[in-house]
């Protein structure tokens, strides 16, 4: 059994598709489904150093109250806010040092319905925006599971492998985009997701929001690995066989365990 918590599970998207993202809460086995989407990002401001904070409109209840802008795993401005900084101060904790560059800002929110605990999404100038709800800032677990589970996404998504959107793909087409031929989401949507429709059998998957979409399917499976949490049937056992195989998903597994402890 997983915890009756409130999850976090989103779907990245390129801002230049301004596309919706899913997101899921209020507990692992009753899902409710809500969408925001990417609204104008900001424009980079000749390098780094000088980046603009990147502006996202929520299509919900959501109110913005600090960003922290991420120049080589570091904050570019100091934290004075310290709700923010205990927020970024977990997200530090867990990011892994092979994925920094990756991380170009941390934007708190909070969001009234409480149907959205956090989202990632491309940023405009590179590397991927984390937004999480300061309303979880108490229950760290939930907190550090939904920064793994985001950390796949950021990994199975990056440009390199995966092409939002309607495109002419040459790879494994799900309701996202196109994933390239070779990469592990392609591999797993090909092996488990086969025309991109998933077993309807809940003990096929480590929870109901895996049930959702492929993407989807490999975040929360991965996330089950890191974390060790006890899981059952042939088909999790191949999912997790699959991923293991990656040797990126794997290095990212050792390193995430390792900053477990």
């Amino acid at each position: 059994m997983f915890p009756a918590s409130r999850w976090l599970l989103v779907t990245a998207l390129a801002v230049a598709l301004a596309s919706s993202l899913v997101a899921y809460s209020a507990g692992a086995f009753s899902p409710r489904q809500v969408t925001t989407q990417v609204g104008e990002a900001g424009v980079a401001l000749g390098d780094d150093t000088a980046r603009a904070v990147e502006r996202v409109a929520y299509r919900q209840d959501v109110v913005r109250l600090g960003d922290v802008v991420v120049v080589d795993g570091v904050p570019r401005e100091p934290i004075t806010d310290p709700d923010i900084a205990e927020m970024w101060e977990i997200v530090e904790s867990i990011w892994p040092d092979s994925l920094v560059g990756e991380l170009s800002q941390l934007s708190v929110i909070e969001e009234e319905s409480r149907g959205l605990v956090g989202v990632v999404h491309p940023a405009a100038g590179g590397g991927w925006i984390l937004s999480l709800d300061i309303a979880d800032i108490d229950d760290r677990d939930l907190v550090v599971e939904t920064i793994v589970h985001e950390l796949s996404h950021v990994v199975t998504l990056d440009a390199d492998v995966f092409v939002f959107g309607d495109a002419e793909c040459d790879g494994t087409m799900i309701d996202l985009g196109c994933a390239a031929d070779g990469s592990v989401l392609a591999n797993f949507a090909d092996s488990f997701w086969p025309g991109d429709v998933g077993s309807d059998s809940p003990t096929d998957h480590v929870n109901e929001y895996a049930m959702s979409a492929a993407h989807e399917d490999l975040s929360e499976t991965f996330t089950a690995w890191v974390f060790g949490w006890p899981l059952e049937g042939e088909m999790v056992e191949a999912k997790l066989a699959a991923m293991a195989a990656d040797p990126q998903l794997s290095a990212l597994a050792d390193e995430l365990a390792a900053r477990l402890g």
